[in-house]
């Protein structure tokens, strides 16, 4: 046994606040850098709750983003399922476009979540024009 094998065995447990957190964490690393803008809609979002957000982030570190997934979904009931989707879109789309890894990662969520197509509609409709730049133009 290593000396960090101990605490690589630590169990964490996620609660719905930190599941979506982690999601979060998901969405902003899935192009393997976490930009300083991306970290401040983060640190907004967890509005100082640390406890949390270290459970998340211990997480995070521990599996690979796809591993998270199931684990996210098993935490959250639909409600939280239907937030968390619009917090991931609003993350992915914040340049106004979902393309690339974001793209992939967010049909994953929406597949494990098993949220009907109508919802994921209206939720990019919304999304999208809330970060048009163009509209106030």
């Amino acid at each position: 046994m290593g000396l960090f094998d101990r605490l690589s065995g630590t169990k964490v447990e996620l609660n719905p606040k930190s599941a979506m957190y982690l999601a979060a964490i998901t969405m902003i690393g899935v192009d393997g850098e976490i930009e300083d803008e991306e970290m401040n809609d983060l640190y907004k979002l967890v509005r100082g709750d640390d406890k949390n957000f270290d459970v998340a982030l211990k997480l995070y570190k521990a599996k690979e983003i796809r591993e998270c997934i199931p684990l996210i979904a098993t935490c959250l009931n639909e409600k939280q399922k239907i937030a968390t989707i619009c917090i991931l879109l609003d993350i992915a789309m914040a340049d106004g476009i979902l393309v690339g890894n974001e793209e992939k990662l967010m049909q994953e969520y929406i597949t494990a979540f098993g949220i009907k197509d109508d919802i994921i509609n209206d939720i990019v409709d919304v999304i999208s024009l809330k970060n048009d730049p163009t509209i106030f133009k």
